[in-house]
């Protein structure tokens, strides 16, 4: 790829904000994007370098689509779908539960009731709260993936253009405005009166005024990365451009999906006490026959 010259004048007017900078830098070409969480604290040009990007064309089209084989698409990781009564009885498919199972059994056999039904009711319990675990789980996934925006606009190889915005890669300059969904986490290029809405990310009820400051302090909490906009979040006023350093899972939206993932997966205190409960249950069922072994051999 040859080399670009970058180079990006401040513009200044009521109301008006744009990013000051009059550097030269070379782009020799894509490497490894800069997560947002060091995009903030990075020098815009020094951002564009490691992200081999030009901030006024935009990536060339070529390079976009080796960016998009090698990232993949700008969305959240989807679980595939489950239907209901099978995520149910994927609750029993442990051996402490087909242990207790069997205990109620042959309580119930020996007309014990009581032990039998409170059994059953541990039993029920457990599938029942990691059953609603992982479908509110699921839930919110999904609620987080319809959050996404549809298209985006972007400008490569100097042209600007709307795409799909699971098309986009990090390293895409995207431009933002009023009524907008931020398609990806980005650093802002420029801002006009820019204000976001961020409620879906960090709560905060009232637009943010957004500027595109040449670096932040690295402990700047996520809800004061003013030189950020971020996926899912939507432009309240003004317009922007920014350039794309992180899409997909890589994306602040990304890490809270992540971390519901995990949580779908994570056992119940109950599962865990059963799981433990089991391995003993194992663990004095194997030492009882080795016993028994060794005496039957002692008395042969």
């Amino acid at each position: 790829m040859p080399a670009v010259v970058l180079r990006c004048r401040s513009i200044t007017k009521t109301g008006t904000t744009t990013m000051t900078e009059d550097a030269s830098s070379t782009v020799a070409g894509p490497t490894p994007p800069t997560p947002s969480k060091v995009a903030f604290v990075t020098p815009l040009t020094e951002l564009a370098r490691a992200l081999g990007t030009d901030l006024e064309r935009g990536l060339e089209p070529r390079v976009a689509a080796e960016l998009a084989l090698r990232f993949g698409l700008n969305a959240l990781r989807e679980a595939p779908a489950t239907p209901l009564w099978r995520k149910f009885l994927a609750q029993f498919n442990e051996l402490v539960v087909w242990i207790l199972i069997a205990a109620a059994v042959i309580s119930g056999a020996m007309g014990d009731l009581v032990d039998t039904a409170a059994i059953l009711a541990i039993v029920l319990l457990n599938a029942t709260i990691g059953f609603l675990q992982e479908h509110r789980a699921e839930k919110a996934l999904a609620a987080l993936a319809r959050m996404s925006a549809p298209t985006a606009k972007v400008i490569r190889g100097g042209v600007a253009q709307t795409i799909p915005a699971r098309e986009l890669v990090p390293g895409d300059r995207i431009e933002l405005e009023a009524g907008d969904n931020v398609p990806a986490d980005a650093r802002l290029i420029n801002a006009f009166g820019l204000r976001i809405q961020e409620a879906s990310l960090t709560g905060e009820s009232v637009p943010v005024n957004k500027e595109p400051f040449d670096q932040l302090p690295p402990a700047t909490p996520l809800g004061d990365r003013r030189n950020m906009v971020f996926m899912s979040t939507i432009v309240a006023a003004g317009k922007a451009d920014a350039v794309v350093t992180g899409t997909g899972m890589e994306t602040e939206l990304g890490q809270i999906a992540g971390l519901l993932s995990r949580q779908e997966n994570d056992p119940t205190p109950l599962q865990r006490r059963l799981a433990e409960l089991g391995r003993i249950l194992v663990i004095g069922c194997l030492a009882i026959v080795a016993v028994v072994f060794v005496l039957e051999l002692r008395r042969t």
